[in-house]
């Protein structure tokens, strides 16, 4: 999900409209037939459900054109107007078998100029083929103002793709931190809630929570920031290690000087507990493919993880039977 958009073809859609049900957004349900592209999440329901085979998921972003010599790209181009020649050979002739060799040279010519890279979007032949013919003296008549046109159109298209990936980027990101932070607000409120004895308002601040959690990881994952297991790993040591080597130290000190001792002492917590967890994810880099299970313990009250129950935490002192099993 998330790297598709479902797109529908007119001519094919027999009106069945199954796909307005099973669409979870409305991205199908519009006035010109067209899907809604800003709605759609890439599910593929609607495709699933389309009986007529009118709908298609294509990918957001296209794969590299992959690399040709100029050798073959010229024998692509020699073979091209060999069939647009025929083409028009046939063209000039009568009856059925001169009809089907033109649309037959035509539909090879074609594909060539697929293959040569001519008609696929994230070509940069088409470009270069444009800013040649605008490079070269023709004729009065030829149409220069229209190809300018074409390929202003072809730059505009790319430079607002690359302006709106950039801010759609940051707006996940920016909703992934809001998300994550009133995740952890509303689990401290849920806890005020049961202690003042409002249940109610505990569940509903759970609830919330948890929904928060779904729109966190949603947005995460659509920003592109969940690799592999062994680069999310990395990932979780680079993090650790910055909290305890640079981030808590200056907190601590800030505290310090503020003399807030409370601030002082769950910072100090904070950053013996990371170091403890970057350790903890080196050794599991280390030992990515071991199939053995291995159980983690958690302090409840400092965030220490230990491979094994302890007697106290070796961090704040809590008894080892508090620990929570993992």
């Amino acid at each position: 999900m998330g790297d598709k958009y479902a797109v529908r073809n007119i001519r094919l859609c027999t009106k069945d409209c199954l796909c307005l049900y099973v669409c979870p957004t409305g991205a199908t349900d519009t006035e010109n037939s067209i899907i809604d592209v800003d709605k759609c999440i890439g599910c593929g329901d609607c495709a699933d459900a389309c009986p007529s085979g009118a709908i298609s998921m294509v990918p957001k972003e296209y794969p590299k054109q992959q690399d040709k010599t100029d050798s073959a790209v010229n024998a692509l181009k020699a073979l091209m107007r060999s069939k647009s020649k025929q083409e028009n050979i046939a063209a000039g002739l009568s009856g059925k078998l001169a009809y089907a060799i033109e649309k037959s040279n035509r539909i090879m010519a074609e594909d060539i100029i697929r293959e040569a890279g001519y008609m696929l979007p994230q070509s940069e032949n088409t470009k270069e083929f444009l800013q040649s013919l605008l490079d070269k003296d023709y004729p009065e008549r030829f149409p220069k103002d229209a190809v300018k046109k074409l390929l202003e159109s072809l730059n505009k298209n790319e430079e607002d793709k690359t302006m709106n990936s950039n801010k759609t980027q940051e707006n996940l990101m920016a909703a992934f931190a809001g998300e994550s932070q009133a995740n952890r607000k509303y689990l401290a409120y849920a806890a005020k809630a049961e202690k003042d004895g409002k249940k109610n308002a505990a569940k509903l601040f759970k609830a919330a929570a948890q929904a928060e959690t779904y729109h966190a990881l949603k947005e995460y994952e659509l920003a592109g920031k969940v690799g592999t297991t062994e680069e999310n790993i990395k990932d979780g040591i680079a993090g650790e290690t910055y909290e305890f080597t640079e981030m808590y130290p200056e907190f601590i000190k800030d505290a310090e000087a503020e003399g807030n001792k409370a601030a002082v002492r769950a910072f100090t917590f904070a950053k013996e507990a990371e170091e403890v967890h970057a350790k903890l994810y080196k050794d599991a880099l280390e030992n990515i493919d071991e199939t053995e299970e291995v159980f983690y313990y958690l302090c409840p009250v400092c965030g220490n993880i230990e491979k094994s129950r302890p007697d106290k935490c070796s961090i704040c002192g809590v008894p080892g039977d508090k620990f929570i099993k993992f």
